[in-house]
């Protein structure tokens, strides 16, 4: 199963660097044209030089390869010299709730989604892929963790951990929406072996980062290739991750909810009566209707603010461990009932947000999903499958600049 062990990774020198907050960011992929120019501003060792460098071409990636040296050389970045794992909290509110996230920053080898070991729940893009392979040749170094997500019913790793960093933080940052992000090192070699003999018996599911896995697979082949020897213990054969257990009230999915722009001649009346053939529609009071989903439903919003329909599948088709609703949804409501590619569909993560567009008229309806839990993507991505895209949103999102991972 997972080979899960520590390593001396590269990061941010705190003699050096001073205030973390300035040089920590977003995910790259979340950093639009305006955030990436106030973070190039905010310091100029701020990791978006690495993660997303400007340039024209592929003189970027040349560009970030040769901040990332300058860096090393300048001491901005140290390397530690024990093999360690480093344990990153997010503290955050959610829902009137104060929570924790927990999980470690590790290596993990790289395995084929063949043999099940890593188990990836969304699809790629070919275009995404290319850019981080050209940052991670340039480079030769994994500069972003991929987040993933291990079963652990018993907590034995995170109980381990929360005993060992007694210590003071290498960092306490306060980001975006009032996360606190604290991170530590441990190089306890007990410790270490506790970790890797426990998460020898697991599979991982990637929850966000699937471009950085993929890139990474690529990139080992790429190195195999030309090499002289055959695969072995070689740091191309492993890749940085997140690693967090899915029994931990801390690990939050939150839902990403379907609004619908047109549809395409399907008066409103039709569609719920083509609902009604395969699905329980009952009409309750907006609150209601928007609160307490369950696993296998979701929930109609159209109209006027009672307009609101609890959706759950006839007895025939609702079971134990059944689909998940967002699956529902997407096999006997899209391309069946409502055509997804000339609907118009925006994607939001935010209930406000999705029930505002219908309401104001400027969206026809919308579809108000569940939580997810890990242990439903499990399920699904067990079986072969792949949730469908823009499904899951894992909060908080990981920052960057929190480790690198060197690959020569």
């Amino acid at each position: 199963m997972a080979t899960v062990k520590g390593f001396k990774a590269i990061r941010y020198n705190p003699e050096n660097v001073g205030d973390f907050a300035n040089v920590l960011a977003p995910p790259y992929d979340v950093i639009n044209k305006e955030e990436r120019e106030e973070l190039f501003e905010k310091d100029p060792r701020n990791v978006v030089r690495l993660i997303l460098p400007k340039g024209e071409g592929d003189s970027k990636y040349e560009l970030a390869a040769k901040t990332f040296r300058s860096w090393l050389a300048e001491n901005v970045l140290m390397q530690d010299q024990e093999e360690s794992i480093y344990p990153y909290y997010q503290e955050f509110e959610d829902k009137g709730r104060r929570l924790t996230r927990k999980g470690f920053i590790a290596i993990v080898k790289l395995e084929d989604f063949s043999t099940k070991t890593i188990l990836p729940h969304k699809r790629t893009f070919p275009e995404h892929k290319q850019d981080r392979m050209k940052l991670i040749t340039a480079c030769i170094a994994n500069m972003s963790p991929v987040f993933s997500v291990y079963s652990d019913p018993e907590g034995t790793v995170e109980k381990a951990i929360d005993l060992t960093i007694t210590n003071k933080p290498i960092f306490e940052v306060e980001g975006n929406e009032g996360v606190v992000n604290k991170m530590w090192q441990v190089s306890d070699p007990t410790l270490l072996k506790l970790v890797k003999e426990t998460m020898a018996e697991k599979s991982l599911l990637i929850a966000d980062g699937h471009h950085r896995y993929e890139t990474a697979l690529e990139y080992r082949d790429k190195r195999r290739a030309d090499s002289e020897t055959g695969p072995g213990e070689e740091p191309y054969e492993y890749v940085m991750m997140f690693l967090s257990r899915g029994e931990d009230q801390g690990l939050v999915i939150n839902p990403t909810h379907r609004v619908v722009k047109n549809l395409k001649g399907l008066s409103e009346d039709e569609l719920l009566n083509k609902l009604k053939d395969e699905f329980e529609l009952r009409e309750m009071p907006f609150d209601e209707a928007v609160s307490g989903i369950g696993d296998q439903e979701f929930t109609l919003l159209k109209g006027g603010p009672d307009h609101a329909y609890r959706v759950t599948p006839k007895d025939s088709a609702r079971e134990a461990g059944g689909s998940p609703g967002v699956i529902t949804l997407h096999t006997k409501v899209f391309n069946k009932i409502i055509d997804e590619e000339s609907a118009g569909i925006l994607y939001s993560k935010y209930l406000d947000e999705t029930v505002e567009l219908v309401r104001s008229g400027e969206y026809k309806l919308a579809f108000i999903l569940p939580e997810l839990k890990a242990v439903d993507i499990f399920d699904v991505v067990s079986s072969g499958d792949r949730m469908p895209h823009k499904t899951t949103y894992f909060y908080p999102k990981i920052l960057s600049g929190l480790t690198f991972n060197p690959l020569w």
